[in-house]
Parts: C-alpha cells; structure tokens; sequence
C-alpha cells in the first residue's frame, strides 16, 4: 500500500495532533477517501517527514456565499485531524546541489521542466526571461505563475518522496541573474551547437558539489547572450547529437548529471 504523503507549511513535531489545511483535507478525504486509522505522511519541506495517522473527519457547512458565488459543489468544509506519530529524517535530497536556470516557456511546458526536475533532485529552479522568450510575463502574471509553479514543485515532492523542498525564485531577466554574485561551484549552459560534450565533460569531473545549468527557451539563445553568460564563467556544452525542446533539455541535463555525478548511480 502506498501511504499518501503531504505537504503542511506549519512546523509539525512527534505526538502533535493537528487539524489538516483544507485544500489537503479535501484531497485526503474528498479525494483519496482516507478513513480514520488510515496512515499518512506529513512534511513542511524543511526536511524530514512525519509518519501519522488520521484521527477523524467530518463535512461541516461552510459560511454562506454571494449568491452569485455559490456552488453546491463547494458547500461543505471538510476538516481532517492527524496525530504525528514517528519522525522520518530522510530528506531524499541530492548531496550534489544542482540549480536550473530555465528559459521561460508556454504554461504546460515550464510545468512540465519543473516537475521532473523536482523528481531529477534539483535544488533551486530560476525561471529566466531571454530575448527570445514566446511567453511574456508582466509584473501580475509573473506573481501568479510563481505560485502556480510552487505548487507544481509541492505537488512534485509529495509524489516523489522529496522532503526538501527546492527554492523557487521570482522570474528575472538573463542580464539581472548574470550580475548577481557569483557563488561556488560551476556554471554551465547548454547550446546545440557547441563543440564539446557535456556528459563527457561530467566524467572528467571530481568532486563536483555545486553545479548550474542554463537552459534556454524555445528560440535558443540570442548570440549576445551566450556572450555574455560566457563573460561571467559558463562554460558551453552540447547535450547530445539532437536538438531538445526546451522543457526537455533540463530535465535532461539533470537525469545525465544525477547519473554521472549524483545519486542516480
């Protein structure tokens, strides 16, 4: 039996009894049926998990609605109590820190890349707006999209038993991510039509710890751009004899450097 796991922003400790957040009550009861005694899972993304078990659930009535904005649907509040059982210390992270830096792409595609990347371990997802970009985010979109993105990423780690939550950072330009400190590790991006290989690259690495790839959007990189990500320190490698679409290539990238140098091995 797989026992469905959780994510509750709030801080959780061994022998709390809780009152689960309603959108995860909904799907725990609503959605997955859970009975009382049935086991679950909890995590709040800053490692470790919580083993527990449903205590009780009921449907109460909500707070009566607009008229215009009632739905027969959504007329009931469920409410779910957990106890937390046993603490898990596993976080499931990769020891090798790998961060994507992402070309913005159309809606299914960015969910796509950050959802296998979650899988793949990434540690840090930077969405990245080049010359070349098709999709366009102002200031409103781009705040709307960076929280459906963080629950792509939650949703990502509740299936795949990721306890850490990888850090999502607010959309910027190529040029505002460039002139940001340069932290430790390397620095890498992908374009078709360099010479040298990155998984043969990999192989000649020892002791890689902290590693970034910049991927770009579906138009590829302007040339001014490769320029200028070189003149910070990327060094520039072809993935492969074919040319991936973008929400292909980071995922990609990731799978050929857990498998290499991470925990894929």
């Amino acid at each position: 039996m797989v026992i469905p796991r959780f994510y509750v922003p709030q801080p959780l400790a061994i022998g709390q009894r809780l009152s689960l957040p309603e959108a995860v009550a909904n799907h725990a009861v609503r959605v997955l049926r859970l009975q009382p005694g049935d086991p679950l899972v909890l995590f709040n993304g800053e490692g470790g998990a919580y083993a527990g078990r449903l205590l009780e659930r009921e449907q109460s009535p909500k707070e009566p609605a607009p008229k215009k904005q009632r739905d027969s649907r959504n007329s009931r509040q469920t409410v779910a109590d957990v106890m937390l059982e046993a603490f898990q210390p596993d976080d499931r992270a990769s020891s090798l820190r790998v961060s994507l830096w992402q070309g913005v792409s159309a809606a299914e595609r960015m969910d796509y890349t950050w959802q296998k990347s979650v899988e793949l371990g990434v540690h840090r997802c930077v969405p990245i707006e080049t010359r070349r970009c098709v999709t366009r985010l102002d200031a409103a979109r781009a705040e709307k999209r960076h929280a459906h993105w963080q629950g792509v990423i939650v949703s990502a780690a509740e299936q795949c038993g990721l306890n850490l939550l990888p850090e999502l950072v607010p959309v910027q330009t190529l040029t505002q991510a460039l002139a940001q400190p340069v932290g430790a590790g390397v620095r890498v991006m992908l374009d078709p039509d360099a010479t040298e290989s990155f998984p043969v690259w990999l192989e000649r690495q020892q002791g890689l710890t902290d590693l970034t790839i910049l991927i770009g959007p579906e138009g590829g990189f302007a040339p001014e751009e490769i320029d200028a990500a070189k003149a910070e320190g990327f060094l520039c490698f072809r993935l492969g004899p074919r040319v991936f679409r973008t929400e292909t290539a980071g995922p990609v990238a990731l799978a050929v450097t857990q498998a290499i140098a991470g925990d894929l091995r």
